[in-house]
Protein backbone atom coordinates (compact mmCIF):
# COMPACT_ATOMS: atom_id res chain seq x y z
CA UNK A 1 0.00 0.00 0.00
CA UNK A 2 1.00 3.34 -0.75
CA UNK A 3 0.70 6.37 1.40
CA UNK A 4 0.40 9.71 -0.16
CA UNK A 5 0.93 11.55 3.29
CA UNK A 6 2.96 14.19 0.68
CA UNK A 7 4.45 14.05 -2.38
CA UNK A 8 6.79 11.16 -1.73
CA UNK A 9 5.75 7.85 -1.47
CA UNK A 10 5.53 5.78 1.16
CA UNK A 11 5.32 2.04 0.76
CA UNK A 12 3.53 -0.30 3.61
CA UNK A 13 3.72 -3.69 4.05
CA UNK A 14 3.39 -6.31 6.30
CA UNK A 15 5.83 -9.04 6.30
CA UNK A 16 4.92 -12.64 5.66
CA UNK A 17 5.32 -14.69 8.19
CA UNK A 18 7.87 -16.48 6.35
CA UNK A 19 9.98 -13.19 5.87
CA UNK A 20 9.52 -12.14 9.51
CA UNK A 21 11.13 -15.52 10.50
CA UNK A 22 13.86 -15.05 8.79
CA UNK A 23 14.53 -11.39 10.12
CA UNK A 24 13.80 -12.54 13.18
CA UNK A 25 16.97 -15.34 13.32
CA UNK A 26 18.98 -12.80 11.66
CA UNK A 27 18.21 -10.39 14.91
CA UNK A 28 19.19 -13.35 17.43
CA UNK A 29 22.53 -13.65 15.41
CA UNK A 30 23.41 -10.07 15.17
CA UNK A 31 23.20 -9.51 18.62
CA UNK A 32 26.97 -9.74 19.02
CA UNK A 33 28.02 -8.70 16.04
CA UNK A 34 29.70 -5.61 15.31
CA UNK A 35 28.71 -2.51 15.84
CA UNK A 36 27.68 0.01 13.07
CA UNK A 37 26.19 3.14 15.07
CA UNK A 38 29.22 5.42 14.45
CA UNK A 39 28.40 5.67 10.59
CA UNK A 40 24.41 5.99 11.59
CA UNK A 41 22.09 8.79 13.18
CA UNK A 42 20.13 6.41 15.89
CA UNK A 43 21.18 7.68 19.67
CA UNK A 44 20.68 4.10 20.21
CA UNK A 45 23.71 1.92 21.97
CA UNK A 46 23.29 -1.26 20.30
CA UNK A 47 23.03 -1.22 16.32
CA UNK A 48 25.16 -3.93 14.51
CA UNK A 49 25.52 -5.04 11.43
CA UNK A 50 23.34 -7.74 10.39
CA UNK A 51 24.14 -11.04 9.81
CA UNK A 52 22.82 -13.05 6.61
CA UNK A 53 23.22 -16.17 6.28
CA UNK A 54 20.91 -17.08 3.20
CA UNK A 55 22.13 -14.23 1.08
CA UNK A 56 19.72 -15.55 -1.78
CA UNK A 57 16.24 -15.91 0.53
CA UNK A 58 16.88 -12.41 2.15
CA UNK A 59 17.99 -11.15 -2.00
CA UNK A 60 14.38 -12.28 -2.55
CA UNK A 61 12.63 -10.51 0.58
CA UNK A 62 14.43 -7.20 -0.63
CA UNK A 63 13.19 -7.76 -4.73
CA UNK A 64 9.79 -8.90 -3.39
CA UNK A 65 9.01 -5.44 -1.99
CA UNK A 66 10.93 -3.54 -4.65
CA UNK A 67 8.97 -4.80 -7.10
CA UNK A 68 5.62 -4.55 -4.90
CA UNK A 69 6.47 -0.68 -4.48
CA UNK A 70 7.13 0.06 -8.20
CA UNK A 71 3.96 -1.76 -8.60
CA UNK A 72 2.13 0.30 -6.64
CA UNK A 73 3.54 3.65 -8.00
CA UNK A 74 2.84 2.27 -11.59
CA UNK A 75 6.36 1.99 -12.96
CA UNK A 76 7.43 -0.92 -14.66
CA UNK A 77 9.92 -3.48 -12.24
CA UNK A 78 10.58 -5.70 -15.03
CA UNK A 79 14.68 -6.38 -14.62
CA UNK A 80 16.03 -4.01 -12.50
CA UNK A 81 19.44 -3.72 -10.84
CA UNK A 82 21.04 -2.20 -7.45
CA UNK A 83 22.83 -2.93 -4.32
CA UNK A 84 22.56 -2.27 -0.24
CA UNK A 85 25.87 -0.51 0.22
CA UNK A 86 27.10 -1.77 3.67
CA UNK A 87 23.80 -2.80 4.39
CA UNK A 88 21.60 -4.44 6.23
CA UNK A 89 21.85 -3.60 9.99
CA UNK A 90 19.81 -3.78 12.85
CA UNK A 91 18.69 -1.46 15.64
CA UNK A 92 18.23 -2.94 19.33
CA UNK A 93 16.43 0.25 20.19
CA UNK A 94 16.02 0.52 23.90
CA UNK A 95 14.11 2.77 26.83
CA UNK A 96 15.23 6.72 25.98
CA UNK A 97 16.57 6.02 22.94
CA UNK A 98 15.96 7.61 19.27
CA UNK A 99 16.61 8.36 16.09
CA UNK A 100 16.69 12.20 15.34
CA UNK A 101 15.12 13.77 12.30
CA UNK A 102 17.85 12.16 8.94
CA UNK A 103 17.96 11.23 5.61
CA UNK A 104 19.92 8.39 4.07
CA UNK A 105 21.83 7.86 1.06
CA UNK A 106 20.93 5.79 -1.89
CA UNK A 107 17.30 5.72 -3.74
CA UNK A 108 15.65 3.99 -1.14
CA UNK A 109 15.54 3.08 2.61
CA UNK A 110 13.56 0.42 4.44
CA UNK A 111 12.67 -0.30 8.18
CA UNK A 112 11.35 -3.36 8.90
CA UNK A 113 9.82 -3.57 12.48
CA UNK A 114 10.89 -7.47 13.52
CA UNK A 115 9.59 -6.87 17.44
CA UNK A 116 7.68 -4.22 18.85
CA UNK A 117 6.45 -4.88 22.39
CA UNK A 118 3.18 -4.16 23.03
CA UNK A 119 4.43 -1.95 26.83
CA UNK A 120 5.12 0.97 23.92
CA UNK A 121 1.73 1.02 22.71
CA UNK A 122 0.21 1.23 26.05
CA UNK A 123 2.54 4.08 26.93
CA UNK A 124 1.25 6.29 24.05
CA UNK A 125 -2.40 4.99 24.90
CA UNK A 126 -1.78 6.81 28.49
CA UNK A 127 -1.29 10.01 26.86
CA UNK A 128 -4.09 10.42 24.05
CA UNK A 129 -6.29 11.91 26.14
CA UNK A 130 -3.20 14.67 27.57
CA UNK A 131 -1.96 16.13 24.44
CA UNK A 132 -2.30 16.07 20.43
CA UNK A 133 1.44 14.84 19.73
CA UNK A 134 1.81 11.55 21.59
CA UNK A 135 4.81 9.89 19.52
CA UNK A 136 6.51 7.26 21.90
CA UNK A 137 7.98 4.87 19.90
CA UNK A 138 6.30 6.56 16.62
CA UNK A 139 8.47 6.77 13.05
CA UNK A 140 7.59 10.15 11.72
CA UNK A 141 8.44 11.61 7.92
CA UNK A 142 8.77 15.15 7.47
CA UNK A 143 8.60 16.68 3.82
CA UNK A 144 7.71 20.67 2.87
CA UNK A 145 4.65 22.25 4.54
CA UNK A 146 2.03 23.16 2.44
CA UNK A 147 -1.08 24.91 2.47
CA UNK A 148 -2.38 21.41 1.74
CA UNK A 149 -0.39 19.30 4.28
CA UNK A 150 1.32 19.31 7.46
CA UNK A 151 4.69 18.94 6.13
CA UNK A 152 5.03 15.59 8.54
CA UNK A 153 3.34 12.19 8.92
CA UNK A 154 3.50 9.92 11.87
CA UNK A 155 2.77 5.82 11.61
CA UNK A 156 2.40 3.64 14.48
CA UNK A 157 4.65 0.37 13.71
CA UNK A 158 3.94 -3.02 14.49
CA UNK A 159 5.30 -6.34 14.27
CA UNK A 160 5.87 -7.49 10.99
CA UNK A 161 5.96 -3.66 9.75
CA UNK A 162 7.51 -2.43 6.64
CA UNK A 163 8.52 1.00 5.03
CA UNK A 164 10.37 1.88 2.34
CA UNK A 165 10.67 5.38 1.26
CA UNK A 166 12.90 7.60 -0.88
CA UNK A 167 16.26 7.76 0.68
CA UNK A 168 16.31 11.39 1.34
CA UNK A 169 12.80 11.85 2.75
CA UNK A 170 13.23 13.12 6.19
CA UNK A 171 12.09 11.00 9.24
CA UNK A 172 13.16 9.91 12.71
CA UNK A 173 12.17 7.90 15.54
CA UNK A 174 10.83 9.05 19.01
CA UNK A 175 11.94 7.51 22.49
CA UNK A 176 9.84 5.60 24.51
CA UNK A 177 9.88 4.88 28.41
CA UNK A 178 9.24 1.46 28.93
CA UNK A 179 11.67 -0.95 29.58
CA UNK A 180 11.78 -3.29 26.93
CA UNK A 181 13.58 -3.80 23.70
CA UNK A 182 12.00 -3.05 20.06
CA UNK A 183 13.88 -4.36 17.14
CA UNK A 184 13.88 -3.67 13.73
CA UNK A 185 16.28 -3.63 10.42
CA UNK A 186 17.07 -1.21 8.44
CA UNK A 187 18.80 -1.07 4.58
CA UNK A 188 19.15 1.35 2.33
CA UNK A 189 18.99 0.57 -1.52
CA UNK A 190 21.74 2.23 -3.76
CA UNK A 191 21.59 2.46 -7.58
CA UNK A 192 18.21 1.33 -8.64
CA UNK A 193 17.97 0.81 -12.36
CA UNK A 194 15.52 -0.37 -14.30
CA UNK A 195 16.73 -2.25 -17.86
CA UNK A 196 13.81 -3.36 -20.94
Amino acid sequence: MIHNFFGPPIYHAVMSEEHLSMLQDIAVKSVDAPPCGYDLAGNIKVQNDAIVDDKPAFKNFVEHHIIEFCKEIQRGAGQFTYHLGNGPWINYMRQHEFNPLHVHDGTLSVVAFIDVPEEIDKEREQWVDKTNTFSAGMLEFVHAKSFFNPGYAKVTPKTGDLYMFPADLGHCVYPFQSDVTRISMSYNIFDLQFHD
